[in-house]
């Protein structure tokens, strides 16, 4: 019978005495386990794995609901736009004087409730007038209603003016053939109406202009 040799190292078949026992796959103390997974979330070394949900953003993206910029975005206003303003409120400021120069210059006949009517026509006047800065000052924001509004009433008023014009001589006609005093406006209020006119109608034109039309074309929000 042989006998078993002798290790060279000392140990033999008793390799591993004086170690504690440990569990398979589990490791011996101080050393990291490959066996078993750590909890849900953690890696061997305690550290986090998994899916990570993308979080959203916290920057609200601006929104229209007509989709159109507002007219901060515009920028400033184009110097045919500052005239077309200029303009506008002077033809306003100046139909008002026109209509109490009209007002206190016309014969008015002595009839019950005449001095009614002049003072109602003053109050339209300044009504009148504040329609006119008001939609002088929307256009200098770039607003396109406004400038068709003005567009309108500038038509409208110089079809008054001609009208006035072509009118007065057959009103004062047929007033001389019934017997009654012709009601003649004077000559200042005629020429303030046709400046009023001219301011008026070249307010507009100049928001028509080839440096101002894209200041009043509405913008689209892109991404």
């Amino acid at each position: 019978m042989s006998t078993p040799q002798d290790n060279p190292n000392g140990q033999g078949d008793r390799q591993g005495e004086g170690q504690p026992w440990s569990a398979p796959g589990t490791g011996g103390p101080g050393q990291g386990g490959h066996g078993r997974p750590g909890p849900y979330g953690q890696g061997d070394d305690g550290g986090q794995y998994g899916y990570q949900p993308a979080q959203s953003s916290s920057y609200a993206y601006p929104t229209s609901s007509t989709g159109e910029s507002g007219p901060a975005d515009k920028g400033p206003a184009p110097t045919e736009v500052q005239r077309a303003y200029q303009l506008i409120v002077a033809a306003g400021i100046l139909y008002l004087v026109a209509s109490i120069i009209s007002a206190l210059t016309t014969p008015v006949p002595d009839a019950p409730g005449s001095s009614f009517g002049v003072g109602l026509g003053i109050v339209f006047a300044a009504l009148f007038t504040a329609v006119y800065i008001v939609l002088a000052v929307f256009i200098r924001k770039g607003h396109n209603w406004a400038r068709i509004t003005a567009t309108v009433l500038a038509a409208l008023n110089v079809l008054s003016v001609l009208s006035s014009f072509l009118l007065l001589p057959l009103l004062s006609q047929a007033a001389e053939a019934s017997g009654q005093a012709a009601v003649q406006p004077s000559g200042l209020s005629l020429a303030l109406s046709v400046i009023v006119m001219l301011l008026g109608v070249a307010g507009v034109v100049l928001t028509y202009s080839k440096p101002a039309r894209p200041y009043f074309a509405p913008r689209k929000l892109g991404y």
